[in-house]
């Protein structure tokens, strides 16, 4: 794919970042949701993501959002969490498996430690083989696994937990 800009996502950007996350949980397999959201419904969600302390980065194109990816607080409040963030990313499906997810990735690592970041991590279906290779790509290892706590439409999946410091 040819270059593609990332920046911080921008208020005007949460239609598409609810469009793109709509596409996964219609998807299945790609995140735990199963029902569509709205940007009302996350709006709290979209409002921590102000860009000073934890960012959603989208990919653009020509004026066209082809994916996003988030650092968001884990347990917040917890003073002791801090320095790690969860990183999710999601790409639109007109765009999977042409590098988009991994230019984004790729970004958000080195971006991570900007933000104060030490410790990112993902919590992935265990059945969703595609992001288990970009996130082995990008150096994050498997630090944990939740076996069987998921039903997507009856079948029952577990989460793994894949890490990495920044």
């Amino acid at each position: 794919m040819n270059k593609i800009t990332i920046r911080v996502a921008t208020e005007k950007d949460w239609q598409d970042i609810v469009r793109i996350y709509n596409q996964a949980i219609e998807d299945r397999f790609c995140t735990a949701e199963t029902e569509p959201i709205s940007v009302d419904s996350r709006r709290e969600w979209l409002l921590q993501h102000d860009g000073e302390n934890y960012p959603i980065f989208v990919a653009e194109k020509g004026g066209v959002i082809l994916g996003w990816c988030s650092l968001s607080p884990w347990r917040p409040g917890r003073k002791a969490l801090r320095a790690a963030a969860e990183i999710s990313y999601y790409i639109d499906r007109g765009y999977r498996g042409q590098g988009v997810g991994s230019q984004l990735m790729a970004h958000a690592v080195v971006e991570a430690g900007n933000f104060g970041f030490r410790n990112l991590f993902a919590i992935l279906l265990d059945v969703n083989t595609s992001s288990i290779k970009l996130l082995e790509l990008h150096g994050f290892i498997k630090w944990g696994h939740l076996p069987e706590i998921a039903d997507i439409d009856g079948t029952i999946c577990g989460h793994f937990i894949y890490g990495r410091k920044v």
